[in-house]
């Protein structure tokens, strides 16, 4: 096998587990954020969670982080191989990569 083929599969299996691990954020971040506190569900005395669940808050962070940490990984991969091979950017680390930095923040300091 070719050290180009070699290379591009490390970055296929990096960016697979971050968006992965991105997609899995998402499906925590439905569990963790507070309910919508609509009038139908106050006035049938519903019980509505008006804050965010400190316990899911925490595992969303650090999947986060990890997404980032990875994505970072992957990047800096990405540029070592682009500068000696052939092989172009891809354009799906640093989205990822930009994407989870600035949720990682918002979540650390905003909640």
């Amino acid at each position: 096998m070719k050290k180009i083929k070699i290379f591009q599969r490390l970055l296929a299996i990096l960016s697979i587990t971050g968006w992965s691990l991105a997609i899995y954020a998402l499906l925590i971040f439905d569990k963790a954020r507070p309910d919508r506190a609509i009038g139908y569900y106050l006035s049938k005395g519903s019980s509505v969670r008006l804050g965010w669940d400190p316990i899911q808050t925490v595992q969303l962070e650090h999947i986060i982080w990890a997404c980032a940490t990875i994505s970072f990984v992957s990047l800096a991969f990405n540029y070592y191989f682009a500068h000696h091979s052939r092989m172009g950017y891809w354009f799906n680390i640093p989205l990822l990569l930009l994407s989870s930095v600035a949720a990682g923040l918002y979540i650390t300091f905003m909640i």
